[in-house]
């Protein structure tokens, strides 16, 4: 049964409308009416909830990092180390299809956006990309003990590669609405890896 009041109801709906605004359009091309508009909220509840756009920004970017570990969670899928990546590759992509492609990445759309002006949005995003690395580098570290890896190179090397070349892959998918980029990218990734 849920549980939530009025208040907490609205405010889940402003960050839930306005991260699908921000990760469509920006968050410099996001206006306040542009939320206001979407999500039906009057302003002045708006102002309630989150005292600026920045503060809202950093709210949509938790949100989006707690349903993105969740996701990394779920999607680890198998019983050795590499079929979980493999997964893992799966999951991206059909989680990009859907969207047909829209959108892409909120953190690495944002950390090119943000970075560099805002160091609140730039120490949030490290965040997520930091802990994605440590959980790649614990499945390459077992891979690597189990003999399933034979890779010499560093496990934190191995996973920051893969990080990037998905970021890499979902971005080149996003300019293109072909899942072929993302798919190439993902296909070298296995290749790298010998899986």
């Amino acid at each position: 049964m849920d549980t939530k009041t009025k208040g907490e109801i609205t405010r889940t709906k402003v960050i839930e409308t306005a991260r699908w605004l921000v990760n469509k359009k920006g968050f410099s091309n996001t206006s306040i009416n542009d939320i206001i508009e979407t999500t039906g909220v009057k302003k002045g509840n708006l102002y309630f909830h989150f005292s600026s756009k920045e503060e809202l920004g950093q709210a949509i970017l938790r949100d989006a990092a707690d349903d993105f570990f969740q996701f990394l969670s779920d999607s680890f899928q198998g019983e050795k180390p590499l079929e979980k990546l493999s997964s893992f590759f799966d999951a991206v992509l059909e989680k990009h299809r859907k969207t047909n492609f829209i959108g892409g990445c909120i953190f690495g759309n944002t950390a090119l956006e943000m970075s560099d002006r805002n160091p609140k949005f730039s120490s949030l995003i490290r965040n997520v990309f930091d802990t994605w690395v440590d959980k790649i580098v614990s499945l390459l570290t077992e891979a690597q003990q189990t003999e399933e890896l034979g890779s010499e190179i560093s496990p934190r090397l191995l996973a920051k590669q893969i990080v990037a070349s998905i970021e890499g892959g979902i971005m080149m998918a996003r300019l293109s609405k072909n899942e072929d980029d993302l798919k190439d990218c993902l296909d070298s990734l296995r290749a790298l890896l010998g899986m």
